[in-house]
C-alpha cells in the first residue's frame, strides 16, 4: 500500500491534498517488459489509488473521465496527482487519463505533469493539431498515449504519431462504434465487422509505430466471454487488453504471456542466425525450425523484446 493510513483523505480539502505533493518527483526507470493487461483504476476510489504499487496489472490507467461525476473531478485529478507522486516504486506502468482537451484535460494536465507519471492518456482524439496541442501540455519526461474512438482518429490513425513520445493507443470500442452509427450487438467475438475494426486499429497502430491496447469489455463478472476475446485477440497478434476488474488482469495476463515453447524457439532462432551471420550465411535450414533467413530472426527478435527479454 502506498500509505499506511488514507482516512485522512475522507475530510481533506482539495487545496490539503495538493499541498501533500512532492515539490520534486524523481522519475523511477521505465523498464517495459510484458504489457499485456490494463487496468483501469477509478481516480475518485481512495481504496483502489492507495494499492497502485501492489496491482498485478502491467499497466495501470487512472481515470479521470468516464466514471467520475462532474462535482468529483477536480477532487479526483487531486488525488490522482497524489497518489501517482507516491507511487514510485510501483511495478506497474502508470498512465493517467485525463479528460477531453477543451473539457478539463487542459487543466488535468498540469497538475498531473507534478506527479510525473509514465504517461498521460488523451480521449477522444480526432486530429493530429489536438494532438500536437496535447504534446505542449504534457512535459517533455511524459509520454503520451491517445485513446482512438473516433471515426477521424481511426481514419488518420498514422497521423497522430506526431512525435516518438505518442507511443501507445487504446481502442475504445463503445465510443467508436457510436460515433460509426453502428448498433453495439456487432461487438461480439467473431462478428465481421468488429473484426475488420480490430484487425485495422491493430495493423494501422502497428504501421505507425504505435503499441496498440485493445478495448475494454464492460461486462467483468463475465469472464468466459472476456477469455474468449483475449483468445480471439491474442491469435490476431495483439499483446495487451484493457481490463476493469482483477479477475480480468488475471486472465489477461495468462492469455497474453509468451508461451514458453515460443520463447525457447525464438532463441533458438537468434542464436543460430547470428552465428551463422558471422560467416557471412543469412538462409539456412534448420532440421527443427525449417528456412531461417532475416524475416525470420526479426520475428523471433519481436518475440524475446514482447517477453522482455532483448
Amino acid at each position: 500500500m502506498i500509505f499506511k493510513d488514507i482516512t485522512w483523505l475522507d475530510s481533506a480539502s482539495i487545496e490539503a491534498i495538493e499541498q501533500q505533493l512532492p515539490e520534486t518527483v524523481s522519475r523511477r526507470p521505465l523498464t517495459r517488459g510484458l504489457r499485456r493487461s490494463a487496468l483501469m483504476v477509478s481516480a475518485h476510489r481512495v481504496k483502489h489509488l492507495n494499492k497502485l504499487d501492489v496491482l498485478a496489472a502491467d499497466m495501470a490507467v487512472i481515470n479521470l473521465e468516464d466514471g467520475v461525476a462532474p462535482q468529483e473531478k477536480p477532487r479526483a485529478r487531486a488525488l490522482a496527482a497524489l497518489f501517482t507522486a507516491h507511487a514510485r516504486e510501483a511495478k506497474t506502468e502508470l498512465i493517467v487519463r485525463v479528460n477531453p482537451l477543451g473539457e478539463g484535460g487542459e487543466e488535468d494536465i498540469r497538475l498531473i505533469n507534478r506527479a510525473m507519471p509514465d504517461a498521460i492518456r488523451i480521449p477522444k482524439v480526432r486530429t493530429a493539431e489536438e494532438v500536437e496541442q496535447a504534446c505542449r501540455l504534457v512535459d517533455p519526461a511524459i509520454r503520451i498515449h491517445l485513446s482512438v474512438e473516433t471515426n477521424e482518429a481511426l481514419k488518420k490513425l498514422a497521423d497522430l504519431r506526431v512525435e516518438e513520445r505518442v507511443d501507445t493507443v487504446y481502442l475504445g470500442i463503445l465510443d467508436l462504434c457510436a460515433d460509426l452509427g453502428l448498433p453495439q450487438s456487432v461487438i461480439t467475438p467473431g462478428n465481421p465487422t468488429v473484426s475488420y475494426l480490430l484487425s485495422r486499429f491493430l495493423v494501422d497502430a502497428l504501421t505507425a509505430g504505435f503499441h496498440p491496447v485493445s478495448f475494454v469489455h464492460q461486462e467483468y463478472k463475465d469472464l468466459e466471454i472476456f477469455e474468449k476475446w483475449c483468445l480471439l485477440e491474442r491469435s490476431m497478434g495483439f499483446s495487451s487488453k484493457g481490463c476493469i476488474s482483477p479477475g480480468q488482469v488475471e486472465l489477461a495476463n495468462r492469455v497474453f504471456a509468451p508461451r514458453p515453447e515460443e520463447i525457447a524457439r525464438a532463441i533458438t532462432i537468434v542464436r543460430c542466425f547470428e552465428e551463422a551471420a558471422k560467416k557471412g550465411n543469412t538462409g539456412f535450414v534448420h532440421e527443427q525450425y525449417g528456412f531461417i533467413d532475416e524475416p525470420v530472426y526479426r520475428g523471433a527478435l519481436a518475440v524475446l523484446a514482447a517477453a522482455g527479454q532483448e
